[in-house]
């Protein structure tokens, strides 16, 4: 199974999710020809300029021709051997470097060629197939070991075959195979009409993304039944009915379980996934919450509202013009004394994975000084049912003065 995508900006096909570079592989387990043959097939048809197909693939294969599969084993770096010796097929891939027609050198040619091969890697992670491009090795030593003319340009050595045993990998691989997958954001690689001005991709993609490729279940903010924090201040302040708002509602656990006390919920979040998961759990539970997808940023909700819930949106805002927008919302759609119950993550959590607000109880009073009144905080932990280590929090409980 892939790693998760845990910083995701934006919804992609599942093939393009799902495809990542794993060194587990079954070596007992052979690719049949004709599975080689459609990841070369899709490789073949790959753009290019001119239409020149500058690439091309040297093919071991371990059952088939082990002297050969060694030749490519033995010219990789050592630490790729301690994994790719495990991959029953090994591919070379090749640039041609001048173009055919006149001669000229194709300053195109490696990137055609890496269009090329991601295209191979694609095929194989449709039909099943693990893959793994390598930079790490000796391109002299295949040159010499497979008589290339002087002139072509050793790309890559892709590794393929079927997913494998994690536990069977030298155990400084294992962490690299369970750790989720992160890149740079969009907005330091991608500007807006001219270079150094970032281009932001809408929030609400990248939480529908989220909700697209996990299950709700994997989700780290999870959490089956309703959060202790939130249930112990429903306790302690008496408070057994009313109209609740649950923003950023997520898979919809907190809104039912809050419906389930007799609470009249509205349940909203920026993901359509989101909502539709919550309208479904209310459905199968026979608990009626009524369900929008809305932005707090720009909600169109209109209220009002006894109690407003936070189980981890006020966090993801660290612009002061969306810290201050969301506090007008939240003052809009409240009642006069009404109460909200926001839990985020403490500013003692120092993990790199979550949202980027990080609080203390100063940070809270001096956000919402301005119409609200602090009650409560306490420092607690993010209970999930998908981890087992939650991180640091900080629940409060604020009214409206």
């Amino acid at each position: 199974m892939a790693q998760q995508r845990m910083n995701v900006q934006a919804p992609v096909e599942r093939l393009f999710a799902e495809r990542w570079s794993s060194r587990a592989f079954d070596g007992e387990k052979p690719v049949a020809a004709e599975l080689i043959a459609s990841c070369l097939e899709a490789a073949r048809w790959a753009p290019s300029c001119f239409g020149e197909e500058p690439w091309h693939y040297i093919v071991t294969d371990r059952f088939a021709d082990k002297t050969n599969w060694d030749r490519v084993t033995t010219a990789l770096a050592p630490k790729n051997q301690l994994w790719a010796r495990h991959a029953p097929v090994l591919i070379v891939s090749v640039a041609e470097p001048a173009f055919s027609h006149n001669g000229k050198p194709n300053r195109w040619a490696e990137y055609d060629t890496g269009q090329a091969t991601i295209c191979l890697c694609l095929q194989a992670a449709a039909m099943g197939l693990a893959s793994h491009q390598m930079g790490g090795f000796n391109p002299d030593a295949l040159k010499h070991a497979f008589a290339l003319p002087d002139q072509m340009h050793v790309m890559s050595v892709v590794a393929m075959g079927y997913p494998g045993d994690v536990a069977r990998l030298d155990e400084g691989f294992q962490p690299m195979e369970t750790d989720a997958r992160t890149r740079k954001p969009l907005e330091t690689i991608v500007h807006n009409g001219q270079w150094n001005s970032p281009w932001r991709a809408p929030v609400n993609a990248g939480w529908e993304a989220r909700y697209q490729e996990t299950p709700v279940q994997q989700l780290p903010w999870f959490y089956r039944d309703l959060d202790a924090d939130f249930a112990q201040a429903l306790k302690a302040f008496d408070i057994a009915t009313g109209d609740v708002l649950d923003i950023g509602c997520g898979p919809g656990t907190q809104a039912v379980a809050l419906a389930k006390l007799g609470f009249n919920v509205t349940a909203s979040d920026v993901s359509q996934s989101a909502v539709t998961t919550t309208r479904q759990l209310a459905d199968t539970e026979n608990t009626p919450v009524e369900c929008h997808v809305d932005d707090v940023l720009d909600s169109k909700l209109t209220g009002p509202f006894d109690l407003i819930l936070d189980r981890g949106v006020f966090h993801c805002f660290t612009e002061p013009a969306d810290q201050q927008t969301y506090l007008a919302t939240v003052g809009r759609l409240l009642k006069p004394q009404g109460l909200l119950l926001l839990k985020c993550f403490h500013r003692d959590e120092i993990r790199e994975q979550g949202p980027p607000g990080r609080y203390g109880e100063e940070d809270i009073r001096h956000f919402f000084a301005d119409g609200f009144e602090l009650i409560e905080t306490r420092s607690t932990l993010f209970a999930s049912s998908a981890m087992d280590d939650p991180p640091k929090a900080l629940f409060c409980m604020l009214k409206k003065s």
